[in-house]
């Protein structure tokens, strides 16, 4: 009798031993006693709308009508024992059982993942026909499913999930001193995939890096994104990862400004180019291939597989193309990558933007009558007294933005001659700060201010909606003021009496100054006789 209940105490701390072997992913509850040969997984840590499959890669010998294992306790399933002997035959014995090769003390954590990597492998690419025993969508419940250990495999969702393993098997209840099916509880080991664009990020003037910045034409602009690398299964055959960069019309990439990194717990390294990366300008991601991009970086997966993240940094410069206002100057980065390590034609794309705002000036030249007056010219400078101007090129009548080294310049900015431009003086391309416009011609029959108009350009938002002074904000991105010109030399009159009085003393002063004049020359006349 001894003997007998010796057999069984070793038959059970093996049983406990290959379940630790095999669920080395998984966490169990107990449940009801065994009645039937079925159970379910519950699976936690996916997103919404991925599927999860779990395919039978082992069977459990269970006597259900004496309520006990039976030795050997795991046996490797049909369709997949053959592809264990060939590809790792310590794991299997010669009556197809599992080794205890294949238990927690022989096996490290990375030498199983390695297998279960392999095998999902194997299984995705049809080198072992099996078919999933049951899905479920998103965090759920794999139901029905007979006793035996399964590989857990996960798709279509964002993140990149390895192979997880975890069992429906019989667990000895010592208190009740009776065995009981265990109800598995799995939560899905994955790789977040996260873009962030920066703007600017190293000047500390109060902006939101990771939403906007303003800029004036000429002004270069700092961008970094930081990227997560996954965590491919090291027998994926899916591997592809590119992060593309998209600048809108309004900015230029800077050439030779590319720099990419490699970020962990030590730090960052520059990667080499045509080693880590190569540089072209599409989208590996057949969805996307006939968008250009201003750069796309396609990666050698096991050159970065080491880093955590990627970090690349580039200037771009704004151009003559920059947008006023709200709609901004806007930078794109996406993400491309496999999802599912198993399948090269499984895409996802990631992307983040951050914005660059620039605004502008819309003068109106008018008289006190607030007619339009046209033949004014001016000059805009960033310092009180006028001196340097802003060098700007014509687009036209009346119209005006900043202008780029090499660029036909000008600092002469004359008033609109014709049609809607009549009498209006448009800017654009500049950044916030203050400004000093100086009339340097007025209109013809009119008086030039001795004295500059001072011009604060103020988006405290960073919204492209800039405001100046008390005004409210200038929703289109131009601050609007008008410039008046008074006329001639008119001088103002009250047409009071003092005022007759004082002309009528005059005349009368004047005119005898006149007769005295004549008299003296008559008696001067008569002397000389």
């Amino acid at each position: 009798m001894n003997k007998r209940s010796n057999t069984w105490k070793r038959l059970t701390a093996l049983c406990l031993s290959l379940l630790l072997a095999v669920g080395i992913f998984s966490a169990t509850a107990f449940a009801a006693p065994i009645a039937e040969s079925t159970g379910s997984i519950n699976v936690t840590g996916v997103e919404d709308g991925v599927t999860v499959s779990a395919y039978k890669v082992l069977d459990v010998n269970f006597n259900y009508d004496e309520q006990q294992p039976v030795d050997p306790v795991y046996v490797w399933s049909d369709e997949v024992k053959t592809w264990v002997r060939d590809n790792y035959s310590s794991y299997i014995g010669t009556d197809d059982s599992v080794t205890e090769t294949f238990t927690e003390n022989q096996l490290n954590a990375d030498q199983k993942a390695g297998f279960y990597d392999a095998l999902a492998a194997a299984i995705k690419n049809n080198t072992i026909t099996l078919t999933a025993s049951g899905t479920c969508t998103g965090n759920g419940t794999i139901s029905s499913l007979p006793m035996g250990g399964y590989l857990l495999l996960i798709e279509n969702g964002m993140k990149v999930y390895r192979p997880s393993a975890v069992n429906i098997v019989p667990e000895y209840d010592e208190t009740a001193q009776e065995w009981k099916m265990s109800t598995p509880s799995l939560e899905v080991k994955s790789s977040n995939m996260d873009i962030e664009k920066k703007v600017n990020e190293d000047e500390s003037d109060g902006h939101d890096s990771d939403v906007s910045d303003k800029g004036a034409i000429g002004d270069t602009v700092n961008f970094d994104l930081r990227a997560d690398v996954p965590k491919y299964p090291a027998n994926a055959s899916a591997k592809n990862y590119a992060i593309s960069d998209i600048l809108s019309a309004g900015l230029s990439l800077a050439d030779g400004s590319i720099k990419v990194y490699g970020v962990n717990a030590d730090g960052e390294t520059l990667l080499t180019k045509d080693t880590a990366y190569s540089i072209d300008t599409k989208r590996p991601n057949p969805a996307a291939a006939s968008e250009t991009t201003s750069f796309t970086l396609n990666f050698v997966y096991d050159e970065i597989a080491a880093y955590t993240q990627i970090h690349v940094d580039y200037d771009a410069v704004i151009n003559g193309n920059a947008v006023v206002g709200t709609g901004a100057n806007t930078n794109k980065a996406i993400l491309d990558y496999n999802n599912n390590p198993y399948d090269s034609s499984s895409w996802k794309d990631t992307p983040d933007d951050v914005k660059v705002y620039t605004y502008g000036l819309k003068i109106r030249k008018v008289n006190k009558q607030d007619e339009l007056l046209t033949g004014a010219e001016f000059t805009l400078s960033k310092n009180s007294d006028g001196s340097n101007p802003l060098m700007l090129v014509k687009t036209d009548d009346g119209a005006y933005r900043l202008a780029l080294t090499g660029e036909q310049e000008t600092t002469t900015l004359v008033a609109g001659e014709n049609g809607d431009a009549k009498g209006k003086l448009t800017i654009s391309g500049l950044s916030t700060g203050t400004y000093y416009l100086t009339e340097t011609k007025a209109p013809g029959g009119y008086n030039k201010p001795n004295t500059s108009v001072t011009i604060e350009i103020k988006d405290d938002n960073l919204d492209g909606k800039p405001t100046s002074g008390n005004s409210s904000e200038f929703a289109d991105g131009y601050v609007a003021l008008d410039v008046i010109n008074t006329q001639g030399f008119v001088l103002p009159t009250t047409g009071g009496m003092g005022t007759i009085l004082f002309t009528a003393g005059g005349v009368a002063i004047m005119g005898a100054a006149v007769l005295l004049f004549v008299v003296l020359r008559r008696r001067k006349g008569v002397s000389n006789r």
